[in-house]
């Protein structure tokens, strides 16, 4: 009698284990496949195109050893900031040490980062669906700055 009450619940409990683990694991491969994406960025001139096609082949092509994703799931979201030098003369900056509030002119000096960003939704089965949700969505996002890897623009000449 006792083994026929408690056998469904360890049937869930080990159910919800492998769930969390492939779950994990997906976690792992989107986490892979944006630090591939940042390593694009910085050592190739690939574009941004290029790069997004290159993770959802990375991760869904079906000649992929290992796990193959669902691209209809997945979002790549890739943006390349490329620095660009900026010949700025400081002499006409008048020095106010009493404002050190207002740096408007540093801030359009400051290129934005480079990123790549995917977004997977995993979708919940039915069986763990007591938390309320449909989809849970993994989500992994690496940066790098402006200009790292650059070959049009160097610091050296």
């Amino acid at each position: 009698m006792e083994a026929a009450l408690i056998a469904p619940l360890i049937v869930v409990f080990l159910f919800a284990v492998v769930w969390f683990a492939s779950l994990m694991l997906t976690w792992q491969q989107i986490l892979t496949a944006t630090e591939y994406g940042i390593d694009l960025i910085t050592y190739t001139n690939f574009d941004k195109k290029y790069i997004e096609n290159d993770i959802k082949n990375y991760l869904c092509d079906a000649k992929t050893l290992g796990r193959v994703l669902d691209l209809n799931r997945l979002i790549v979201k890739v943006e390349i900031n490329d620095y660009k030098p900026v010949d700025v003369d400081i002499d006409f900056i008048k020095p106010d040490i009493t404002s050190f509030g207002s740096l408007d002119i540093v801030k359009g000096l400051v290129p934005k980062n480079s990123f790549v960003e995917i977004t997977y939704s995993y979708k919940i089965p039915k069986i763990l669906k007591v938390i309320g949700k449909e989809t849970i969505k993994i989500r992994s996002k690496l940066e790098v700055l402006s200009g790292t890897g650059s070959k049009k623009y160097t610091w050296r000449k």
